[in-house]
């Protein structure tokens, strides 16, 4: 047998290559903080909300359209501001009506972010406009009512009370407007208008006392009445 023909199996095994699985590993885990890096600074935009971009800790975007979005890694955060209009019940508090009788009112706010980069760099934060406006709805509700006597503002038939809801949603987004909140009133409406809890016993008595009263002159009447019929029958 020729020696040139033997096959040496042995020299025909490749050899095991510990570089080659080790460069196959690094390339796959960096693929794999790829994908993660990515995958983790993708944000989604919804209906009714608005993206606010920030970068260093400045607005550098405001996304309002649906969809899909990208954020720079590590230098970008993304928070969220609702888009839609919210309710703000504004706490109750004592007036003095025109008449100078005290009265609580109990009212709420529709509002919505209407600019969210002014509400950010002039409110700061959704709680420090909704604490501005409650302060402009205050006032005015104050201001505006104590103009009216106490039955003008009990009592809804009054003209006097006209669109008061619509006066003063005016006049407290022209205040907003003008210190630049980025937030719009849509409507102001009051829930309740009660008597303070001490003025309500009075309020009861004086309102029996003029009914007692009331009830006691058509008795009157109906006695003097009747005493003038005995009279005219005596004179026949």
């Amino acid at each position: 047998m020729d020696n040139d023909k033997v096959v040496n199996m042995g020299e025909k095994k490749p050899a095991f290559s510990f570089k080659g699985y080790l460069r196959g590993g690094i390339i796959l885990l960096i693929t794999i903080l790829l994908l993660v890096l990515v995958l983790t600074n993708l944000f989604i935009v919804k209906e009714n909300e608005y993206k606010v971009v920030r970068q260093f800790g400045e607005v550098v975007r405001i996304i309002e359209e649906p969809g899909l979005n990208y954020k720079i890694p590590f230098i970008q955060s993304v928070t969220t501001l609702p888009n839609y209009q919210m309710t703000y019940n504004v706490q109750e508090a004592e007036i003095n009506t025109k008449d100078k009788k005290r009265l609580i009112i109990d009212n709420y706010t529709v509002w919505r972010i209407e600019d969210p980069k002014k509400m950010i760099t002039n409110a700061r934060t959704m709680v420090s406009a909704e604490t501005r406006m409650a302060e402009f709805v205050f006032s005015t509700v104050r201001s505006e009512l104590g103009q009216l006597n106490y039955d003008e503002i009990i009592n809804d038939e009054k003209s006097s009370r006209g669109s008061l809801n619509d006066k003063v949603t005016n006049i407290v987004n022209d205040l907003l407007s003008k210190d630049d909140y980025g937030i719009v009133v849509t409507d102001v409406r009051m829930k309740r208008t009660d008597l303070p809890a001490e003025n309500e016993q009075s309020v009861f008595t004086r309102m029996i006392s003029e009914r007692e009263s009331t009830a006691q002159g058509y008795l009157s009447k109906g006695d003097a009445e009747k005493n003038r019929l005995l009279l005219r029958q005596i004179e026949k």
